[in-house]
């Protein structure tokens, strides 16, 4: 369901429980947004892992825990920095959620900013390309930081055909 579909129900649920110009509606809203794909990328990855770590690690007396922590977390760190990195640069562009659910000018985000310094009447442009620049600077860095695990945790229990 494209996120521009859920806007109005979004909005009319944040203002029935008092969020509105609240950063906490704005966080609930891109986690309803990115739950749904993190669900199925992490289960696909947690689907391919063998059955039989479980019972090697069982019959070796891990609890649990010891099993999630010390065998199927660092298997799953590719797919969970692919989700995070997916998870961020979705929030990090938002744009849409952002200016319906905080209206104050004291609680707008950097897109929203952007667009704003846009409509003005006489734009600098010199000052909103600086903007800009600085503004896609975080998300090429994070990407470029874990480029690695990108392509790996996104395809990770895709089926070869």
């Amino acid at each position: 369901i494209p996120a521009a579909f859920l806007a109005v129900p979004m909005y009319k649920t944040m203002g029935m429980y008092g969020l509105l110009n609240n950063d906490w509606a704005l966080v609930l809203a891109m986690a309803t947004i990115a739950s749904p794909y993190a669900i199925w990328i992490l289960r696909q990855a947690s689907d391919k892992l063998p059955v039989e770590l479980d019972e090697a690690a069982m019959i070796d007396g891990a609890s649990p825990f010891q099993l999630f922590r010390m065998i199927y977390l660092p298997l799953m760190v590719p797919s969970l920095i692919a989700v995070g990195t997916y998870a961020l640069l979705l929030a990090w562009n938002e744009y849409l959620y952002a200016f319906l659910l905080l209206s104050k000018n004291t609680a707008i985000t950097l897109p929203v900013a952007l667009g704003n310094f846009l409509s003005a009447d006489d734009s600098p442009w010199e000052l909103l390309m600086t903007a800009g620049f600085l503004y896609a600077l975080p998300p090429a860095a994070i990407y470029y930081a874990f480029r690695r695990y990108m392509s790996s945790g996104l395809t990770a229990g895709a089926v070869k055909g």
